[in-house]
């Protein structure tokens, strides 16, 4: 049985091949936007996981993306664990369009059975604000005496 001990959401990531380790890089839990629709620029999937020693070493997973009841990508996730029982994935997204606030949800299938799930909060936080800055004023000229 295949399984996911992690499956998170971030900004971007590094997976170091030397030391077989994964690195997450601003991990997105909420998001503010002052106008929709909103375009992330970039966002990575991370994922940890494991199978049984009965389990076939590649195997064709599916990721999906809600944005409420809408949904914004539906493709295969395909993952090679390389003859070991732990296999680390990272995805990469660019230029993700989320359409109105609420929820974002993330969900990593396996046919039709959910392995895992992450959820973002997308807020409308109203329109940005200007902050202007000017420089200082400059000294007073010297008196004559």
């Amino acid at each position: 049985m295949i399984r996911a001990k992690f499956f998170i959401c971030s900004e971007s990531a590094a997976l170091d091949a030397r030391l077989n380790t994964l690195s997450a890089f601003h991990i997105m839990e909420q998001l503010n936007a002052p106008a929709f629709p909103v375009v992330v620029p970039r966002l990575a999937i991370l994922s940890l996981l494991e199978r049984d020693e009965g389990d076939p070493a590649v195997v064709q997973l599916h990721l999906r993306m809600f944005s409420g009841v809408q949904q914004l990508f539906d493709g295969p996730m395909p993952v090679n664990f390389n003859q070991q029982f732990s296999a680390r994935t990272i995805i990469d997204m660019h230029g993700v369009v989320i359409p109105a606030p609420g929820e974002l949800r993330f969900l990593l299938m396996n046919v039709e059975e959910t392995l895992a799930s992450w959820t973002i909060v997308v807020n409308n936080v109203g329109q940005a604000g200007a902050q202007l800055y000017f420089p200082p004023p400059p000294p007073p000229a010297p008196a004559n005496r």
